[in-house]
């Protein structure tokens, strides 16, 4: 009682000042932590975030690696093998009529093809495109080519043209002259 009518502050023993202080302690650590764990969080979200954009990125880099490396490979063909223009002699053949009635075509085209060293190289090839033309030919209607067909008639030839020649790249096809009669 003398403690109070001396105007002193009450006096805690040891034990419970221990606990304010050790109470004390844990909040603090426990802000720590929390503000420690907020940070960590952080930093993982900002790396993540980083990583998806870098494998973005990564994938683009590849695919313009890949289109360059494409293009540098055209461009050395081209350097190395210029395309050729291919003439086929005139090639007169009979369309599928069905009624018995011949009806004749008349075609001269050009070939322009990548890959191969000179014209000599291509002309054991002259037989067997002209063969792809005749086939083709024999296998058309009149109805066929009216209208846009020759650009069908054409495309379809085309096709024929380079997976026969498979490893030399048609490149295009010119119809020089194309008579029906």
């Amino acid at each position: 009682m003398s403690e109070t009518v001396a105007g002193g502050a009450p006096k805690f023993p040891a034990g419970e000042e221990k606990r304010e202080s050790m109470a004390a302690d844990t909040a603090a650590a426990g802000r720590q932590a929390n503000r420690k764990l907020m940070i960590a969080g952080g930093a993982a979200l900002v790396l993540i975030a980083g990583g998806g954009a870098a494998l973005l990125e990564k994938g683009n880099l590849f695919r313009a690696v890949e289109s360059d490396v494409a293009t540098d490979t055209k461009l050395a063909k081209g350097v190395l093998h210029r395309p050729i223009l291919l003439g086929i002699p005139p090639i007169v053949s009979n369309l599928d009529n069905g009624d018995g009635r011949p009806v004749y075509v008349k075609l001269t085209a050009k070939v322009e093809i990548s890959g191969a060293r000179d014209e000599a190289a291509l002309q054991t090839t002259i037989p067997e495109i002209q063969d792809i033309f005749q086939t083709y030919l024999h296998e058309t209607r009149p109805e066929d080519i009216r209208g846009n067909g020759i650009y069908r008639l054409r495309e379809a030839i085309l096709r024929r043209l380079r997976a026969e020649l498979a490893p030399l790249e048609v490149t295009n096809l010119y119809l020089v002259e194309f008579l029906v009669q």
